[in-house]
């Protein structure tokens, strides 16, 4: 039976232009007649939607409901905040969906979810099966390594939302894991595997991006790796993707200092104004060092890759403006300052104190900006 055959997908969604919802006994019955139901449950989505509409080009047998007016169902689903999105099998158990919410990474975790959480590989299958993700781990183990292989199939399970695993059998042990990253061009391998957190610790150094999306799964990670953070904001998908594609470059060159991460403003719309940006930035780029809780936002017209680089430059020699993260906008401050009368002057005094404070601002502005 084919991919698009086999899964209905099932979008509880906010009404809005492009959704077709059913019904809420369509979608009862859908969930207990098809064998796998993707459900994603949303109170008002108009970021979902404009993927969804992708998602049902790919499986035409897609299916959406509003929640708000379905709400009985969404209580018997178990959703207690929105947006939640999970994989429901017809035997009542469920795989959560933790992605980016866009079509390409909703249609991989339904592929992923769908094969075996180990595929069985043999030579021949083994050169395709690991290009068949972004991030693909293979096991190369004896049939005497029972050990080996019931560790290999535990962390398949746990992260086969994610990611794609496959096992080749070899003659003779000691067995190994090779694991690409194929967004990066990265491999990496070990026959190293007496430590119970040796799979574990290998997946994870190969799954890590150079350029990752900022998720709310992955946000407390990034911002306990004592690196500082390089943020490049955008609503446009097409524009993220080109971005990660094109920086690539200085995130190499700055990967021991500085994680570059893309942010979707639809899933964290209040992030530019914490950075010094617009509040209303449709695009913007800024630097963070979480460490001392300070920002550096890009003001120039244009956000290039040489125009980072340079920004970068700048901070490191002290060039730039430092912004404390969660400052009111430079617009807000301005709304509540109280201006003199006109008829009453400032006193010397209040000049003298005036200026001694700008004094020390500026003071500690010089002393923030070797903060990277």
């Amino acid at each position: 039976m084919s991919f698009k055959t086999l899964l209905p997908l099932l979008a509880l969604a906010g009404t809005g232009f492009g959704w077709q919802h059913k019904t809420e006994a369509a979608v009862r019955d859908a969930l207990k007649s098809n064998e796998f139901s993707l459900v994603a449950c949303h109170d008002a989505s108009k970021a979902l939607e404009q993927h969804w509409s992708t998602v049902e080009e790919t499986i035409p047998t897609a299916l959406s409901v509003d929640c708000s007016a379905s709400p009985a169902l969404c209580a018997d689903l178990d959703v207690a905040s929105f947006p939640a999105i999970r994989l429901y099998r017809q035997d009542g158990t469920k795989h959560h969906f933790r992605g980016p919410r866009k079509a390409s990474e909703i249609t991989a975790f339904v592929r992923r979810m769908l094969r075996p959480a180990v595929t069985p590989l043999d030579k021949k299958s083994v050169a395709s099966f690991r290009d068949d993700d972004v991030v693909v781990m293979i096991a190369h183990m004896a049939e005497s390594e029972t050990n080996l292989r019931e560790r290999f199939t535990d962390l398949a399970e746990r992260y086969r939302d994610r990611h794609a695993f496959g096992l080749t059998t070899i003659d003779e042990a000691p067995g190994r894991i090779g694991c690409y990253n194929n967004a990066d061009g990265a491999y990496h391998m070990t026959s190293e595997l007496d430590e119970v957190d040796a799979m574990e610790k290998l997946l994870r150094k190969c799954a890590s991006q150079l350029v990752p999306r900022l998720t709310r799964r992955n946000e407390a990670e990034h911002l306990s790796t004592g690196k500082s953070l390089a943020y490049f904001f955008s609503k446009n998908e097409e524009n993220l993707d080109a971005w990660t594609s094109a920086i690539k470059p200085l995130a190499r060159k700055y990967h021991q200092y500085i994680t570059f991460v893309t942010v979707d403003l639809g899933e964290y719309p209040e992030m530019p104004a914490l950075f010094g940006l617009s509040a209303d930035a449709s695009e913007g780029f800024a630097v963070q060092n979480p460490a001392v809780g300070l920002a550096f936002p890009f003001k120039g017209e244009e956000i290039t890759v040489e125009a980072v680089d340079q920004l970068i430059i700048d901070i490191s020699e002290g060039n730039a403006d430092a912004w404390q993260v969660g400052s009111p906008a430079a617009e807000e401050e301005i709304q509540e300052e109280v201006s003199p009368q006109a008829d009453e002057p400032e006193s010397p005094e209040e000049s003298e104190e005036k200026t001694t404070e700008t004094g020390e601002t500026g003071e500690k502005k010089v002393e923030a900006h070797d903060e990277l």
